[in-house]
């Protein structure tokens, strides 16, 4: 939550010609089947004149066999610029078929940006009632109205509302303490003392 929070998106909305547009992003470390490729090049072909289809972590291959309407951007390892892509969005789509519990989902969420993902493994379990949308898998129209509808909301809202969750939810030395109670209180359970 200290490296995803939200950031000034005008930099990056000048330098790739978003200004207008309502920007829908998806990221990943490795784009394949799987993690939605298929899934988001068929979404794109659905989107509005003043929509944008923006992809993170695309490669040298991937990006040629892409439609041109897609924004395909190559993988980064830097957090501060996905921080500001993902304060750049408007939401961000996770079309994953196979998942744990992405990290994708948090960053953005932390970054104050809502989320539409499919109901695949841990994905749905961090969105929250004012945080996004949960879909059947393989429903791109389905994730598409979603976004829509995500995107119709006041964004400051949204920004505030996703960012109070994701501190409320997302904070790693909560987490860490919520690790340690658990583990003192399993400890008490077998007769161990606790520290």
């Amino acid at each position: 939550t200290d490296a995803f929070c939200p950031v000034d998106s005008t930099p990056l909305r000048r330098l790739h010609g978003l200004e207008d547009k309502r920007v829908l992003l998806g990221v990943a470390g490795i784009w394949s089947r799987e993690k939605g490729l298929d899934d988001m090049v068929k979404l794109a072909s659905l989107l509005h004149d003043n929509e944008q289809l923006v992809l993170v972590g695309i490669n040298e291959k991937q990006r040629q066999l892409l439609p041109p309407d897609i924004l395909a951007i190559g993988r980064t390892a830097s957090k501060q610029e996905l921080a500001a892509w993902y304060s750049t969005a408007d939401v961000m789509l996770n079309a994953t078929w196979q998942d744990n519990y992405p990290t994708v989902n948090m960053e953005a969420i932390a970054c104050g940006t809502p989320v539409v993902t499919y109901r695949t493994g841990g994905s749905p379990e961090m969105i929250g009632r004012n945080t996004g949308r949960v879909v059947e898998q393989g429903d791109v129209e389905g994730m598409l109205s979603a976004a829509r509808w995500l995107m119709q909301r006041e964004r400051g809202q949204m920004t505030a509302q996703c960012r109070h969750y994701a501190l409320a939810h997302f904070c790693k030395e909560d987490r860490y303490a919520d690790y340690l109670k658990l583990y003192d209180e399993l400890m008490q359970e077998d007769g161990h003392p606790s520290k």
